[in-house]
């Protein structure tokens, strides 16, 4: 059972708000330094994020959100559920969070100095405590709910590579199978798979979209390949068919399933489409009537991967309709409405009716500024849902 927070918690943890708000990301910094120094934890984040400042800014953001409503978490629900899947995914354990407790606690002490009273530590532990043994019996209920279903399995479980495709110049998918031979569990289409790789004596984790229509077989992933991604060249250059992966089961929340039978825009840019052709080729299999509409931004449509496919969803009656955007070419696929230049939030917007969901995919600037003309233009935020990643920065 999981204890409450003490009566005097909240009051003195929003109280240190102005001082998250001011030193927030330089505690954050401090708390990771510390953190990297175990490689069983360095293991679980990425470095490209560390190094580039995104997740220290991302957790002092979180840290923040705490702080101002740890009088009402249901308002975080959301946020939680993110963590929640993201924890299951690189295999979180309970034991690991008092290790992170203690450097987040010995970070706001470092940082804040004596203005860090023992007041303000003891309430900053309990408020820990608290969320620790939330995200704990969350993440134990997540484990146990997927090893149960048919296919499913806990931990880390080994697939083989058993084809490589070429969709485009710079995008490789995979065909994953388990080495066992038994079914796997049915992912929920836009989630996405774990993988730990050893690169030079160095482990690493990596999540990449699913990007095949749900089947006990196996799974697809198509990756891109960034000149600067060492993961995602590793993949590219080294990875073969025959070779084996270590993966955790299908984790994620970006998924139609969240919005019942709402009609979907779904609106991409480069590899990001990858979680929604998982979708379409899901809803073609089942016979799906929900309105689906593809939005999908590329530099070159001559160029694009899966443009075949996408020409055969857009030719099956019924299944979705698609645009596609771009700066170069006009594609060749009759079935699909080509346009010249970049998709607009302007022109997503239009799209739009009064029961639509958008579902966001790209590259960060890509994402920042379709949600944020979303919004202004009146879109309500609560149907707006978008999944971050980039080639070497988390799921892509």
């Amino acid at each position: 059972m999981i204890q409450p927070l003490e009566s005097g918690t909240p009051a003195i943890v929003k109280a240190t708000i102005p001082a998250l708000e001011a030193h927030g990301v330089t505690i954050t910094k401090t708390m990771y330094a510390s953190l990297m120094r175990d490689p069983a934890i360095a293991a679980m984040f990425n470095q490209t994020d560390q190094a580039n400042g995104r997740q220290p800014h991302a957790l002092a953001a979180a840290v923040l959100a705490y702080a101002r409503h740890i009088e009402h978490p249901e308002k975080l629900e959301a946020a939680l559920n993110l963590i929640v899947e993201r924890h299951v995914a690189v295999i979180v354990k309970p034991e690991q969070y008092p290790v992170v407790g203690a450097a987040l606690l010995g970070a706001i002490k470092t940082v804040l100095g004596e203005a860090a009273t023992p007041a303000i530590m003891h309430a900053w532990g309990d408020a820990y405590r608290f969320l620790a043994d939330v995200l704990i019996a969350r993440e134990a209920r997540v484990y146990a709910e997927r090893s149960a279903l048919p296919g499913g399995w806990r931990d880390w479980r080994t697939f083989r590579v058993e084809r490589r495709v070429q969709e485009s110049d710079t995008v490789t998918s995979f065909w994953l199978v388990p080495v066992d031979s038994k079914p796997v569990m049915l992912h929920k289409p836009g989630q996405f798979l774990t993988f730990r790789l050893d690169r030079d004596g160095i482990d690493t984790r990596r999540s990449y979209s699913i990007s095949s229509a749900p089947d006990e077989r196996g799974y697809r992933i198509s990756v891109k390949r960034d000149p600067q991604g060492l993961v995602s060249r590793w993949f590219h250059d080294r990875l073969n068919v025959g070779d084996v992966l270590d993966v955790t089961p299908p984790a994620g929340d970006f998924t139609l399933a969240s919005i019942g039978a709402a009609p979907a825009i779904l609106v991409s840019a480069g590899i990001g489409i990858t979680p929604f052709l998982s979708m379409l080729l899901a809803a073609r299999t089942a016979g799906e009537r929900r309105a689906l509409h593809l939005v999908h931004g590329d530099h070159d449509l001559r160029t694009m991967p899966f443009e075949t496919a996408l020409s055969e969803l857009a030719a099956t009656e019924s299944t979705a309709k698609i645009d596609l955007f771009g700066s170069e070419g006009q594609g060749e696929a009759s079935s699909m409405t080509c346009h010249k230049g970049r998709v607009s939030a302007e022109w997503v917007f239009q799209q739009t009716g009064p029961e639509t969901h958008v579902f966001v995919c790209g590259p960060r600037g890509f994402q920042r500024d379709m949600i944020g003309g979303l919004t202004r233009l009146g879109l309500n935020r609560e149907r707006i849902h978008h999944e971050f990643f980039g080639s070497d920065e988390g799921v892509s």
